[in-house]
C-alpha cells in the first residue's frame, strides 16, 4: 500500500487529528499482546484490554493472552 503525504491529501493542519484524539473518537487503542504458556505475540487495535486478550484464542496456541496498551 502506498503512503500518502499530507501535502498530497491537501489537508490543513487543523483537519488532522493526533492519535490521542482519534482514540477518543473511535474508542480503544493499540495493544501489544503476548501469548501466555505458549509462543507468539502481536500488536493490534482493539476497543479495550478484554477484547484484545479475547483475540488470544486466534493468535495463541494456549488460547490465553496478556495484553498491555501501547501509549502514544
Amino acid at each position: 500500500m502506498k503512503k500518502l503525504s499530507l501535502e498530497m491529501l491537501r489537508l490543513s493542519t487543523n483537519e488532522i487529528l493526533e492519535r490521542s484524539q482519534m482514540k477518543s473518537i473511535v474508542g480503544g487503542g493499540r495493544f501489544r499482546c503476548v501469548c501466555y504458556n505458549s509462543t507468539g505475540s502481536w500488536t493490534g487495535t482493539y476497543s479495550d484490554k478484554a477484547t484484545a486478550e479475547a483475540a488470544g484464542g486466534g493468535h495463541c496456541e494456549s488460547g490465553i493472552a496478556q495484553c498491555t496498551e501501547i501509549n502514544p
